[in-house]
């Protein structure tokens, strides 16, 4: 063997043992006993838009003869949300929303005592607010929440009365609050349900009927980013 292929024979020796160290050092720090914990997922940090569908508390109001003249329903009703939120230490999760939706909100109210009809006409709503919840479950995938928002609608009321015709326009806003669940499914989806109430402020004026606090409810997707 020549002194040239001595050389080559022992550096590449030299390199397979360099190789063979590193090898099982890295295998050595990476085992279980040494590697470190992945770092939690936080499924509820980020903005998100999304959708969802239930039924709402509708009032609309006239005012007639200085009395709050109102009519009120609860209608079905699809809403476009999307809003941002952050997930602190300790699962908790605070956010905003703003949503827009579309429903039958006209309303009719008939006094055939007083000769009296009123027409409110409304197909939309507006909503802002925020939420306020904690992220459950090993897998931190589920987060039950509570919410508080303004919700607004406006509507062009015709009032008929002894054969005499009067346009107004009336905008309502519901103090809208409760509780919801929203499931993480995947890495972009989720699934929400909601369940509350929602009340009015008149400013102390005398209304024609005791104003009810339905339930609302609803489902929804949402896509989060």
């Amino acid at each position: 063997m020549t002194h040239t292929t001595l050389a080559y024979v022992l550096a590449g020796a030299r390199l397979l043992l360099i190789s063979l160290v590193t090898v099982a050092a890295e295998a050595h720090w990476n085992s279980p006993a040494f590697a470190q914990p992945a770092p939690a997922l936080r499924h509820y940090t980020g903005i998100f838009l999304g959708t969802e569908a239930g039924r709402v508390n509708v009032i609309g109001g006239a005012l007639v003869a200085g009395v709050d003249t109102l009519a009120q329903d609860s209608r079905p009703a699809l809403t476009f949300f999307g809003g941002g939120r952050y997930e602190f230490p300790g699962r908790i999760v605070a956010g905003v929303e703003l949503g827009i939706g579309v429903e039958d909100g006209d309303l009719r109210l008939d006094d055939p005592a007083s000769g009296l009809t009123v027409d409110y006409r409304n197909n939309t709503h507006v909503r802002y607010g925020g939420t306020l919840g904690v992220v459950v479950g090993a897998a931190r995938r589920t987060l039950v929440f509570g919410y508080v928002s303004e919700n607004t609608r406006t509507f062009d009321v015709t009032i008929d009365q002894a054969g005499r015709t009067t346009l107004q326009t009336d905008e309502q806003g519901l103090l809208r609050y409760g509780a919801g669940i929203e499931q993480a499914i995947g890495r972009w989806l989720g699934l929400r349900a909601t369940v509350g109430s929602s009340r009015a402020d008149f400013g102390g004026r005398a209304t024609n009927i005791e104003v009810e606090k339905p339930i609302d409810v609803a489902v929804g997707l949402v896509l989060r980013f």
